[in-house]
């Protein structure tokens, strides 16, 4: 999916074109990593560029196959990354080969960058000037000492339909209790059969919905990590 601002729009039908960045984001927090976000060089400062007030370190990073197709299924682009001191390799090791890791591409002209960017400020700095498309990672397609490629696709293309690489499961609750999607920082109320209790030792979710409006009586929303309506054929 891909968001073009209308001021975007227009600029790209120009003959005479600013320089576009591509910045990367890779987000690993559904599997308990981090976001890393990189560009393949360096600002006019010779730092790493900065946008929207966010750091993108410099790292080589090769990618291709963005190209935006309106027949057919759409491509499947492929990114190359330095394999630099092992570091693909580790995320690889610890994250499933990064498998249903959502990349995020920011197109961004330079002359809209942030004022830091730049050794005498930039007033024409303007945060909302990009174009963003969001990915998959699908496939590690190939790894050695020196370059990991991996294979993106869109996210309603990926196979198994794992939005962002979580099971679909009616009645369970994937989120760890208490952690921040969880969001619960209460009493304890229930053990993990859903007996109640006041005893820290027995506090257990049992990871059901009734589990979750123990926690969370109507009307507060509940933030049951499952998905309810998937047990509803038809």
């Amino acid at each position: 999916m891909r968001d073009i601002p209308k001021e975007m729009r227009i600029e790209v039908t120009e003959l005479s074109q600013n320089a576009i960045l591509n910045l990367y984001e890779i987000d690993l927090t559904a599997f308990g990593g981090d976001i890393y976000r990189f560009h393949d060089g360096l600002n006019g400062k010779l730092e790493p560029v900065a946008w929207q007030g966010m750091r993108y370190e410099a790292y080589p990073v090769e990618a291709s196959g963005f190209e935006m197709n309106s027949k057919g299924p759409s491509a499947r682009p492929k990114m190359i990354f330095a394999n630099i001191n092992g570091f693909i390799t580790a995320i690889n090791q610890d994250f499933n080969d990064a498998l249903g890791a959502v990349v995020t591409r920011h197109q961004v002209p330079e002359i809209y960058l942030d004022a830091v960017n730049f050794p005498n400020g930039n007033p024409q700095a303007d945060p909302t000037r990009e174009a963003v498309s969001k990915y998959l990672i699908e496939q590690k397609q190939d790894s050695n000492a020196d370059f990991v490629t991996y294979v993106l696709a869109l996210p309603s293309e990926t196979d198994g339909a794992l939005i962002p690489a979580r099971v679909i499961q009616a009645d369970i609750c994937s989120w760890q209790y208490r952690s921040a999607d969880c969001g619960y920082d209460g009493p304890p109320v229930a053990d993990e059969k859903d007996q109640p209790t006041t005893d820290p030792l027995k506090d257990r979710c049992s990871k059901k919905p009734a589990g979750c409006i123990k926690r969370y009586p109507r009307p507060q929303p509940m933030p049951f990590g499952g998905f309810l309506g998937a047990n509803k054929l038809g």
